[in-house]
């Protein structure tokens, strides 16, 4: 038996209310009363109203719905910078698609097409490896609206919601100086991203300004089994750094692993710190120092790019960055003499 739709003019006869105000309220409107929303609101929970999309998307030219892409979703940081980036358009009854690329530029154009031809209003990308820098001209082609977030390709081409990366590593480094180390070593990723780039230039831009000594930049794969290989990479650089500053708490905590598997324990013999203080860095032995990015404050803010980019396409383009905040626990705590 087919069950029959609740319909906004039954629950303004029940709220004793216009039609329009129903509507109003379906639409999170700052017009309706706050005594008359909430009455509203609960006879639609009675009822079990559900608001037709459909509808809406026919008389407004809308799907209310917008595609993020990401490039992996290994990564915690991912799943934060969604979650901010769902209570933004949640407040504005939008609905979100998420794609992972897995940092692959030929999966990245197909999540790109399948999103036009879903009919999505817009799109925050984290471009993957390789991305062209021609890739945002040809989106705004499309009539698409894009913001960049935590990555980007093209200079000042679109909206951009990240954090400092360079003012954070930063952070990081004057924190190991001033505990004494002297000779420190960056892990970092094999991908030639922007976001790479921000950090390798924040890390020499310490370094000159602390007078530390770089020493060594290893790369490897973005894993946990990557990071704990690259721990006796690091054990053997001839510069014999006391302090190893990570690409992320992936690595950081890889890394720790691998370290303690050598006979070396992190905190103790070699200091570790890591940037994006995800949950994680408190789970790891010891608690990893790192650099707080705050992922679903970055998502909030792509999303609220993006809403301003949905509501006046011509607006001028901004940009967005988080500061960063130092979280210093026992994996850089102790003093190195």
């Amino acid at each position: 038996m087919a069950h029959k739709k609740v319909t906004l003019a039954e629950i303004a006869k029940i709220a004793g209310v216009s039609r329009a105000t129903v509507s109003l309220v379906v639409r999170n409107s700052p017009l309706v009363a706050e005594h008359t929303r909430r009455k509203v609101e609960q006879i639609m929970a009675d009822l079990d109203y559900v608001r037709d999309i459909g509808a809406a998307r026919l008389r407004n030219n809308s799907s209310r719905t917008i595609g993020v892409i990401v490039p992996n979703l290994v990564n915690a940081f991912f799943t934060e910078f969604l979650s901010g980036v769902e209570e933004v358009m949640g407040l504005d009854d939008r609905v979100v698609l998420l794609a992972n690329s897995r940092d692959d530029t030929a999966r990245q154009d197909q999540i790109l097409q399948r999103f036009r031809g879903h009919g999505v209003d817009g799109v925050i990308l984290c471009p993957a490896q390789g991305t062209a820098a021609d890739l945002p001209g040809r989106i705004r082609g499309w009539g698409l609206p894009l913001v960049q977030s935590l990555r980007e390709v093209g200079t000042d081409a679109t909206d951009y919601a990240g954090a400092d990366y360079v003012a954070g590593v930063g952070l990081a480094v004057r924190h190991l100086v001033e505990r004494g180390h002297r000779r420190i070593a960056f892990l970092s990723v094999s991908a030639r991203t922007s976001a790479r780039e921000e950090r390798l230039k924040g890390f020499a831009r310490a370094l000159a300004e602390t007078g530390a000594e770089d020493g060594g930049i290893v790369e490897a794969e973005l894993s946990w089994e990557g990071a704990m290989r690259s721990a006796r990479q690091i054990l053997a650089l001839p510069t014999a750094p006391t302090a190893i500053l990570c690409f992320n708490d992936v690595l950081a905590a890889g890394l720790m692993a691998g370290l303690r598997q050598a006979g070396c324990q992190p905190g103790r013999d070699r200091a570790v710190v890591g940037l994006d203080d995800l949950p994680l860095a408190e789970l790891t032995y010891p608690p990893m120092t790192s650099v707080a990015m705050q992922p679903a404050a970055i998502g909030a803010n792509a999303a609220r790019l993006l809403a301003r980019r949905l509501a006046d396409p011509d607006a001028p383009i901004s940009r967005a960055i988080v500061r960063p905040a130092l979280r210093i626990r026992e994996s850089s705590a102790g003093e190195w003499c």
